[in-house]
């Protein structure tokens, strides 16, 4: 398939399923693939046109019940046709912006669109809001031209708007953000975003917010978003300031990621609901130790913090969250490259199951005091380029429930730990599931 540069007339006729029908009068309707609801176009590196059955032949009806298009891998497709009636799911990941125009030029029952890596789109075309009021789902993903986004107030049923990675993006509308049924607003990978909306007025039940932007500061109005459940702020390379969010009573999940310039983090005594919070990679931040207003946070299932300012010279005090050390279940460390020691508090948090360990480059072993974590299912080492020993073999065997331990880009600890070696196999070889 992968020479076809062409789907036409034979396609319909070979394919298609061709029927007649005649009304009273005795005049016939010429109909192809009558029933079909799902067409897929897949890996066709060197299709350039598919033309219209009903500018070919006499046809007069062409994919009548089709519901679900998918076009994947079809880059040089320039051409396509535009008569379909009934779709309501439109997935499209690698093709020019011409054939894409063409294909949602008429439609007007959409109910999920699904775009990547579309080339030469400038603008999402205003049609295909106004036409098809009850689209549901948004996802825009990798489209490198793409510069704005229509405003368009009447898709009323718009759930889900999520976009990311279009460098070129610089306007989204504030009018997005007020649709009354919008559930999720994501924005993410969007470098050249002048400014995020406002969020005056954005949607009163909106539950998930993801934030990605060029602004120094986010827009005062988040501390009003009430009804937020998950909130994310990642890759804002320019952001100092985070408005307060205590009046945020119903999130869960908060994470605040890849903001190299983020100076403080705001007040998170009151968000007595969170259960997952992820501080990650914010290198100017200089914390000694974790926020003391976390000990007002009960309900902390995972944590994921680390990757701050270099020039600490060790990782920030947990002693905030030692109240958690019956219920924190996950934790996820970052380090950098000066940190030759994990934080002794760890010690502590008798119900972790999982312990992810992240670029502690001057750690040259683990503490024994780790197999005191008697409930750790699951022990992951990444990069952490001097790590060697493991604790003692006797210390190991107390990690009765360990059931996974990787060490992933561990030089040094993955040669001692390669299966049959003496140094430091025979300390593993009981788990069930180790990757070296």
């Amino acid at each position: 398939m992968e020479n076809v540069r062409c789907i036409g007339t034979e396609f319909y006729i070979n394919y298609g399923g061709e029927r007649s029908s005649h009304n009273g009068g005795g005049s016939g309707r010429n109909v192809v693939f009558p029933a079909l609801k799902t067409l897929v176009l897949r890996r066709l590196p060197n299709l350039v046109e598919w033309k219209d059955a009903m500018e070919l032949t006499t046809i007069e009806t062409v994919f009548p019940c089709l519901e679900e298009l998918n076009i994947v891998s079809c880059g040089q497709l320039t051409s396509a046709p535009y008569h379909f009636p009934s779709l309501k799911k439109l997935d499209i990941y690698k093709i020019k912006s011409t054939a894409f125009e063409r294909i949602i030029s008429e439609l007007t029952t959409l109910t999920s669109l699904e775009i990547r890596f579309i080339s030469e789109l400038a603008c999402l075309p205003e049609q295909l809001l106004q036409n098809n009021r009850s689209l549901m789902s948004i996802y825009i993903s990798n489209c490198s031209d793409l510069v704005s986004i229509p405003a368009y107030q009447d898709v009323t049923s718009l759930q889900s708007f999520r976009i990311s990675g279009c460098e070129k993006l610089s306007e989204l509308s504030i009018a997005l953000l007020t649709l009354p049924s919008l559930e999720t607003f994501e924005v993410s990978g969007c470098p050249n975003l002048r400014s995020f909306p406002s969020l005056q007025g954005a949607g009163s039940l909106l539950p998930s917010l993801a934030i990605s932007c060029g602004d120094e500061v986010l827009p005062t109005a988040l501390q009003s978003c009430m009804s937020l459940s998950s909130l994310s702020i990642k890759e804002c390379p320019n952001l100092i300031l985070i408005p307060e969010l205590r009046k945020l009573h119903s999130l869960t999940k908060l994470e605040i990621c890849d903001c190299p310039n983020l100076k403080s983090i705001p007040d998170l005594g009151e968000l007595h609901s969170l259960t997952q919070l992820s501080i990650l990679r914010c290198q100017t931040l200089k914390l000694t130790c974790l926020p003391e207003e976390l000990e007002f946070v009960t309900r902390l299932k995972y944590l994921a913090i680390g990757g701050f300012c270099e020039e600490l010279d060790a990782f920030p005090s947990l002693s905030s969250i030692q109240h958690l050390h019956t219920s924190l279940e996950s934790l996820d460390l970052y380090g950098w490259a000066k940190l030759n020691s994990l934080p002794e508090e760890i010690q502590h948090f008798t119900s972790l199951e999982y312990l992810f360990i992240h670029n502690f480059d001057g750690l040259e072993a683990l503490p024994e005091w780790l197999c005191n974590l008697s409930s750790l299912q699951r022990l992951e080492l990444w990069s952490c380029e001097n790590l060697m020993y493991l604790p003692t073999s006797q210390a190991m065997q107390r990690l009765t429930k360990l059931q996974s331990l990787w060490i992933i880009f561990c030089p040094k600890l993955e040669e001692r730990c390669a299966e049959g070696s003496e140094a430091e196999w025979s300390k593993i070889a009981h788990i069930p599931d180790v990757i070296v």
